[in-house]
């Protein structure tokens, strides 16, 4: 059987902000419905394949296509708007400033120009998931690292994306906290309609759904699921 491919890498070369290589010719496949984990502690450079492989950072050389799409060389995540539903929640940012964290869940949709009722009720049920509704009215200064890990969960959630990219996304987090978040991800990790990255520590991954996986401490050729 023909396996649609979500992404697809090829000769792919980047190097961090310090110059050290961290992947020279990476070539991967992942199809659509699997999951991917990019496997390192933070320091490891996994948040920065994870943005290469979103769009929002340049390789050095190689290719990468999202549904088929050429992302690099290209126009990176702007060759994509409109074309593929994708979330991304990185550690640092992600939230703006001046907007309460309800706003900033509801901004994607509305830039999607979807009815206001279906706004709403995509962010509440969001917002619910996430258990931020008492401080939902707030700003991001105003709340716990915690609320703003799970506020970029709940926008990730409320987009209903089919490509799913998140950094590091229990990290920081208590017991209660982590796991509602690690619901929410093996949900995802679990629908064959959605297709997952994680960059995280293996040992967190969530029990259940297999993984593919790319591990930052070896030579970088994909595992097989796991």
């Amino acid at each position: 059987m023909l396996l649609l491919l979500m992404l697809q890498v090829r000769g792919l070369a980047y190097d961090l902000p310090d110059g050290r290589p961290l992947v020279e010719g990476m070539d991967l496949d992942l199809p659509r419905g699997r999951n991917l984990l990019l496997a390192g502690a933070v320091g490891t450079g996994r948040g920065h394949l994870l943005k290469v492989l979103a769009g929002t950072e340049r390789p050095r050389a190689g290719e990468v296509k999202i549904a088929g799409i050429p992302v690099w060389p290209g126009e990176g995540a702007l060759g994509l708007a409109g074309r593929v539903r994708m979330g991304f929640a990185f550690p640092a940012g992600g939230l703006l400033s001046n907007l309460s964290l309800v706003d900033n869940v509801a901004l994607p949709l509305r830039f999607l120009g979807l009815p206001r009722a279906e706004v709403a009720r995509r962010v509440g049920e969001a917002l619910a998931r996430l258990g931020l509704e008492s401080v939902a009215d707030l700003r991001p200064h105003a709340v716990s690292a915690a609320a703003r890990k799970h506020a970029n969960l709940a926008r990730v959630l409320a987009l209903d994306p089919e490509l799913i990219l998140l950094d590091g996304p229990l990290e920081g987090l208590d017991a209660t906290d982590r796991d509602l978040a690690l619901g929410l991800i093996s949900g995802w990790a679990l629908d064959s309609g959605r297709t997952l990255l994680l960059a995280m520590e293996g040992r967190d991954l969530p029990p259940g759904p297999e993984f593919q996986t790319l591990d930052l401490h070896a030579p970088h050729s994909p595992s097989e699921p796991s």
